[in-house]
């Protein structure tokens, strides 16, 4: 197998441990939190480390957890979505996201590594179906994998999904949608910025093959673009900050640059096709939208929606984040998607 765990001093292994019931060829890094939860990373066969929280109950009932971004990383938080008496949680770090390694790093990652990594863990852990849950980037890819491996998806919960087309992307660099605080520091270094896909492949460039100094001033920027759309609290200035939080930041939006510049190599008919699939497999699906929601457009939903006729469509009274009605409506779906009783 191709999991890679190390046991700790005074830890026996469990159900809910890979450990319980995986044999591993390599062992190495694997951490416990508070008894019900358990870390570790998952070696693809090109020798990526993909970081790994399980959490929940070891029997319970299976349920995926796609973060954002693209370069985001899981959040321990988000098993606060979970019943941890009677679901099991797995949430995994993208490829370069997160604790995963090689951090931030670009080399084969493309959707297609980052399916092929999903259907390695889902084998590995010796899960036969389980529920998926994504929100923005996160959702875009639940689309892709359910459409791929429909055998392996019980139910799909989708929030604030981001269709990944060119007017979706763009509007992100427009100087209407945030574009014109994002590139504040850009245009300190001379860039001419026509337009928003000119903002974007220069950013691109900037925090792949920048400066240090460019780099840092460049993912701080759009930090700063993306909080202030999300109504969120500016953070503090990038030179004050530790120096593995900076690259942490910079590794999270050149991730996140390298994927919007090729429309996250999906698109929105790839995945508009991907919904009909979904729906043609009669897989139950919950799609959840804030009406208020200032990054992923709110009408995509409904495009969406026509695509899947029988999914359900809840609107919340909430922005993109899975903050208060949102995260209330988000617990709600994922208790009513259950699928083991």
């Amino acid at each position: 197998m191709n999991i890679v765990l190390q046991r700790q001093p005074g830890c026996r292994p469990t159900a809910a441990s890979p450990q319980g019931n995986i044999h591993a060829r390599r062992i190495h890094d694997i951490r416990r939190f508070s008894g019900t939860a358990t870390t570790f990373h998952l070696r693809t066969p090109d020798a990526q480390r993909v970081h790994v929280r399980l959490a929940g109950a070891a029997d319970g009932e299976p349920w995926l957890v796609l973060h954002g971004g693209p370069g985001s990383g899981c959040s321990a938080a988000m098993a606060q979505w979970f019943d941890p008496r009677r679901q099991r949680v797995v949430m995994p770090d993208q490829r370069g996201a997160g604790r995963s390694r090689p951090a931030g790093c670009l080399r084969r990652n493309t959707v297609g590594a980052l399916l092929a990594d999903l259907e390695q863990l889902r084998r590995a852990l010796g899960i036969e179906r389980w529920g998926v849950v994504g929100g923005s980037w996160g959702a875009a890819l639940a689309l892709a994998y359910a459409a791929q491996c429909p055998h392996a998806v019980a139910a799909l919960v989708l929030r604030g999904t981001f269709l990944t087309g060119r007017d979706d992307v763009l509007a992100l660099f427009s100087p209407r949608h945030g574009g014109r605080r994002m590139l504040h520091c850009v245009k300190a270094w001379g860039e001419r910025l026509p337009d928003a896909r000119a903002r974007l492949l220069t950013v691109s460039r900037l925090l792949q093959s920048g400066t240090p100094v460019q780099k840092r001033d460049t993912a701080a920027a759009w930090q700063a673009s993306e909080q202030a759309l999300l109504g969120l609290s500016p953070a503090s200035p990038s030179r004050r900050q530790p120096r593995p939080e900076r690259m942490a930041m910079v590794n999270k939006y050149r991730i996140q640059a390298h994927y919007l510049r090729n429309r996250a190599g999906l698109g929105k008919p790839a995945l508009l096709r991907a919904a009909r699939v979904i729906d043609a497999h009669g897989l139950p699906v919950t799609l959840l939208h804030g009406r208020a929601d200032k990054v992923c457009c709110p009408a995509n939903a409904l495009r969406l929606q026509a695509a899947m006729p029988g999914a359900r469509l809840a609107w919340v009274d909430g922005g993109h984040l899975a903050a208060g009605a949102m995260r209330d409506a988000l617990v709600a779906a994922i208790r009513a998607a259950g699928w083991q009783r």
